[in-house]
């Protein structure tokens, strides 16, 4: 018996696994989203402080975020690890990798640091063995660790895989791949341009640069011909091809280990669902290229289970998945069947049985329910400001991909103010796409229509003191085929007495040329700071009418959203520019500037 299966089986005999009936929950606060910990009955067991919260695994323990760091609680909420770390990914194998300080590590099952282990990259365990890396200079060289956190290879190689089925797939350089087993031993090399996708025993290849694609054995046997534009590795049997027919659309089909057609490539996208299924999707809408998808499920000997009815369907586990059509959201078996004794909720998102109850993800808003589809607990809808405002969370969605939801404010003491307020909020957080139609200022969106984009947005408050709000509104645009998407930023600066929403030259004394002052500083941190050297050349073109804006009770924030005057991985450029710097220009005595920093 290798190495690495006695040492997984030593961790399990010495490992207490138990099941904990305490569930995430969100709450809606004037600070921004708080999790806390609920039980089956819908109390609150673990208050809301935390600004993420993960499911409690089967040591009873749990992932949180407070104060922008992540740590571990036990089932009681107390603090197991500190929050003290970057990041830490969900744990798998008993085993959790975090960031700490732009290295990363292992915690065991018990939240202890694994000694000595620190690499510039490890990701999480598959098989009892985890891929590292070490940086050198701009190459990385990347090996294997056990459960343990020891070595079973050099960390020399160009790349490697996560092991699967007992190997881990290698690179050593260009043009020769190797299987690599749980003792550290080379099994078998392979000379190919590519070779990925260990599964099953099966490998996909190529042999010139960028494909045509096909599949060799272990024993580097063509099993398959080079024959297809992509390839994917092999999931119960079968596995995802694809076609071009005209060198930009790549259509997609399913064969089996001997190459024989169980799909025909035909379907705009195929995913495996586990436990022998698969969702198989045809195009929808006018975007030739980039085609949403409308899904049916298959199984892996060929037969086609439902109609093409579903625009999402989640994976199986347990013989249940989930599904969504343009309106709801619904639990499905093993048949593909919507299963009419589970609940059925409107909007889009996902559905799972947890500990007995539902736990409900729709539309970004996480909430549970009971098997008879009534609610355990789910998130506030309105939070105070103070005593006197407070907040209304508005969902805007005509339409399945696009949704906003909108901050309306409550309790101010003139109702025409409160309306033409509220009705600013909601105009400002509506982003509108070039070409879209606009009816009565809103985008003039069809509910069955089929977007060539998807729209998220919300909204954050950065400040709140005595009827004077700061408010971000936010969103994410995405069009279909773009490399990345586009953040949205808006900030909005409220006196909630008289309705006025403040601009940038409010903060200023009319007589100065604040401008001047602010493209002068501003000109200095693109040519001096070295944190603002991936500016575009000559893309600062000086303040602004509408300048996006905001500020703190020390400070002005002047920011421009991707693309504007840098790249998109730049994210929004924001410029810190101190109260003290500009204090001369500053209207000190002004509404604007006394009710913020009064």
């Amino acid at each position: 018996m290798n190495r690495g299966k006695n040492n997984k089986q030593s961790k399990k005999k010495n490992t207490k696994k138990r099941e904990v009936d305490l569930f995430p929950a969100l709450k809606n606060t004037v600070d921004g989203d708080r999790y806390g910990y609920i039980n089956k009955d819908g109390e609150v067991i673990i208050p809301f402080k935390f600004t993420r919260a993960y499911d409690f695994n089967e040591f009873g323990l749990a992932i949180i975020k407070e104060n922008n760091k992540f740590g571990i609680i036990d089932i009681k909420g107390n603090y197991n690890v500190n929050p003290q770390f970057d990041n830490i990914n969900p744990y798998k194998e008993g085993r959790a990798i975090y960031t700490e300080k732009s290295k990363m590590g292992v915690l065991d099952e018990k939240g202890n640091k694994l000694r000595d282990v620190v690499y510039d990259y490890i990701g999480n365990y598959n098989d009892g063995y985890a891929v590292v890396a070490k940086m050198n200079g701009k190459s990385s060289k990347y090996g294997y660790i056990d459960l343990d956190g020891k070595e079973i290879t050099e960390v020399k190689y160009m790349h490697a895989n996560d092991f699967n089925d007992g190997f881990g797939l290698i690179k050593i350089k260009d043009r020769e791949f190797a299987l690599i087993d749980t003792q550290g031993n080379i099994s078998n090399t392979y000379n190919f341009e590519y070779v990925g996708s260990y599964g099953e025993d099966l490998m996909v290849f190529s042999i010139l640069l960028g494909g045509p694609y096909g599949y060799i054995n272990r024993d580097g046997e063509i099993v398959i011909s080079p024959i297809y534009c992509d390839a994917k590795g092999f999931n119960d049997g079968v596995a995802v091809v694809s076609r071009s027919n005209n060198n930009i659309i790549c259509t997609h089909g399913v064969i089996d280990k001997l190459g024989r057609q169980i799909y025909g490539e035909i379907y705009s996208d195929i995913k495996h669902l586990g436990e022998g299924k698969i969702a198989l999707g045809l195009p929808i809408g006018d975007n030739s290229i980039f085609p949403r998808s409308i899904y049916a499920i298959g199984d892996s000997l060929g037969t086609l289970l439902t109609k093409f009815i579903y625009l999402n369907i989640g994976m199986y586990i347990n013989g249940l998945s989930y599904g969504s059509d343009d309106k709801k959201t619904f639990f499905l078996d093993r048949y593909g069947r919507i299963v009419k004794n589970l609940p059925m909720v409107d909007g889009s998102g996902e559905l799972r049985a947890k500990g007995g109850i539902i736990h409900a993800n729709i539309d970004y808003s996480p909430y549970y329910l009971d098997k008879n589809n009534k609610f355990i607990y789910q998130p506030n809808k309105e939070f105070p400001l103070d005593k006197k405002y407070s907040l209304i969370i508005d969902k805007y969605k005509p339409n399945i991909n696009y949704l906003i939801y909108i901050p309306q404010v409550k309790g101010i003491h003139d109702e025409n103010v409160e309306k033409e307020v509220n009705s600013k909020l909601r105009k400002i957080s509506f982003y509108i796409p070039a070409k879209e139609e606009v009816i009565d200022n809103e985008p003039n969106i069809i509910e069955d229509q089929v977007l060539s984009y998807n729209y998220y947005g919300n909204f954050q408050i950065l400040f709140y003191k005595d009827n004077s709000l700061i408010i971000d509104l936010l969103g994410y645009y995405y069009s279909l085929g773009a490399v990345n998407g586009t953040p949205i930023r808006k900030t909005c600066a409220i006196d909630l007495l008289t309705g006025r929403f403040y601009k940038l030259k409010d903060l200023f004394k009319s007589d100065t040329n604040w401008r001047a002052i602010l493209n002068k500083i501003i000109s200095g941190f693109i040519e001096n700071d070295p944190s603002y050297e991936y500016v575009f050349p000559g893309s600062f073109k000086g303040i602004s009418e509408s300048q996006d804006f905001y500020i703190d009770k020390d400070n002005l924030y002047i920011y421009y959203p991707p693309y504007k005057i840098g790249p998109y991985s730049a994210g929004v450029i924001t410029f810190k520019i101190p109260f003290t710097q500009i204090e001369d220009y500053l209207n000190s005595q002004g509404d604007f500037y006394k009710k913020f920093n009064g």
